[in-house]
């Protein structure tokens, strides 16, 4: 049996699936953001609490048969550590804004080309390369301490073996990895004041970091030969597990955040390159040899979580009575901005008195699904066509926003039966660490025997086509793009 571990930004998730990749255990808990002055933190203390937790609670009979622990998780936040193993600050979220000046500083010293030429990203204040220098700023004495930088993953296989590494996945996600070299770029490292010696060795996904600690094997009741790997960051990692694994396929993935990812090979990344679209986001896949082109939201899900919570005061159990209404209101969802417009925010236009629940619900469905259709057409200039959209995320339970999802693509959107794409993922990724799999197509080919899908196809064309194109001139008039 495999372990897969899903630390995203709003829930912790610790799965064990069988060798059929069945679920046989599901274990969560709310991810320990901590608020400050300065922002959202993500707590390692309380987050590794938390994980060895869950393992505990594995019934026995499962516990032996584990043969590995896969972790993937959110991007971008990352934890200094010392020498002697002790974690020196807790994680900056990675929507934390306390850095924009960081940013701003940044962007003084290496023009936006330049660094996109690099590392195949646009600067954004969302990068771990800004929370670095934030740390260095406000703690001079504990940046003596410093020894290395490590991402979320590569922090809790740390923690479970000893191991100091940064996924390969993560590191694209710093601003200071250099695409096409798979090294950490000198010209960069030297402008962001990051002492290079902080900066670990760079681990791909699916290489064992070792076995768990002794001492911790004990704990949880493990056994000792137990391999653990970092199987990258979340919306890659589920991406493999659904079968996104060339160019023939496009992924949307709804969590907290809405993103859409197409993997890639080298020949389209070089183009990418040369194209330069601003709307885009590079980095290195979980695959080995295999890049993806990364675009969407800082908020997704979120906004739904949002409209429940704070708004309408309710959970999600409203959706059992939803229903989707037509209607001539509209939301922006920029609650947290965009990745690189951070000074905006999210709004309703022409709500009217006989607009209910449902019809807000459904408004706010429908902006994700708009502002998605938009990547989708930003994917086809590249080159994208005759492609098949894979949807996953907890918003792929909501067959609703399914529904209107293919209506606003105007295609078919197929759905896996396993929603904890990211955790399965890690699962199947700890077992190529175990096992020493080199073909991971092959090797998906034959798990995939096992797994179940669904098509939801497009309806009401028109309305759906002509409402997009008012959302994208109002859009326009208010935000200016």
């Amino acid at each position: 049996m495999y372990c897969g571990i899903d630390v995203g930004t709003t829930n912790t998730k610790v799965l064990v699936f069988n060798d059929s990749f069945k679920v046989v255990f599901l274990e969560k808990f709310k991810t320990p953001v901590i608020s400050s002055k300065e922002g959202d933190f993500l707590s390692s203390e309380k987050l590794f609490e938390g994980i060895l937790r869950s393992l505990k609670e594995i019934p026995e009979g499962i516990k032996k048969k584990i043969g590995a622990i896969g972790i993937s998780s959110l991007g971008e936040t990352v934890f200094p550590i010392s020498k002697d193993g002790e974690v020196l600050q807790d994680g900056m979220m990675w929507y934390n804004k306390s850095v924009l000046r960081e940013y701003r500083e940044f962007l003084e010293r290496v023009p936006p080309i330049v660094i996109f030429k690099k590392t195949g990203l646009w600067p954004s204040w969302i990068y771990s390369v800004f929370k670095m220098k934030k740390f260095y700023k406000g703690n001079e004495e504990l940046s003596q301490r410093v020894y290395k930088w490590l991402d979320v993953t590569s922090l809790i296989a740390f923690l479970l073996t000893g191991n100091v590494a940064m996924d390969r996945g993560h590191s694209s996600r710093t601003l200071l990895m250099n695409i096409l070299t798979g090294k950490w770029d000198d010209e960069l490292v030297e402008a962001s004041g990051i002492p290079k010696e902080h900066l670990p060795e760079v681990a791909d996904s699916g290489i064992p970091r070792g076995k768990i600690r002794e001492e911790i094997s004990k704990e949880i009741g493990f056994p000792e030969d137990v391999i653990v790997t970092t199987a990258g960051q979340d919306h890659i990692t589920a991406s493999y597990a659904v079968s996104v694994h060339d160019e023939t396929k496009l992924m949307d993935s709804s969590g907290t955040t809405e993103a859409m990812l197409w993997t890639v090979g080298r020949e389209t990344l070089e183009g990418y390159l040369k194209k330069a679209p601003k709307v885009f986001q590079a980095g290195f896949h979980c695959i080995p040899g295999k890049y993806y082109l990364l675009t969407g939201l800082p908020t997704g899900g979120f906004c739904i979580d949002w409209l429940l919570n704070k708004i309408l005061k309710e959970d999600y159990s409203v959706f059992r009575m939803f229903k989707y209404q037509k209607n001539t209101a509209f939301f922006f969802p920029y609650l947290r901005g965009k990745f690189d417009r951070e000074e905006i925010g999210g709004a309703f236009f022409n709500l009217k008195d006989t607009d209910d629940r449902d019809v807000i619900i459904s408004a706010v469905l429908e902006s994700i699904a708009f502002e998605m259709r938009g990547c989708l057409n930003e994917f086809e200039k590249l080159g994208l066509k005759n492609y098949e959209v894979v949807a996953t995320g907890g918003g792929s339970q909501l067959r609703e926003w399914l529904k209107i999802k293919a209506s606003v693509f105007d295609r078919a959107v197929k759905v896996f039966s396993v929603h904890e794409s990211v955790a399965l993922g890690a699962a199947m990724i700890a077992k190529i660490a175990k096992t020493g799999q080199k073909n991971w197509g092959e090797f998906f080919k034959r798990i995939s025997q096992n797994f179940e899908y669904e098509y939801f196809y497009p309806g009401e064309s028109d309305y759906f086509q002509r409402k997009y194109l008012e959302y994208l001139k109002l859009r326009n008039r208010i935000y200016g793009f």
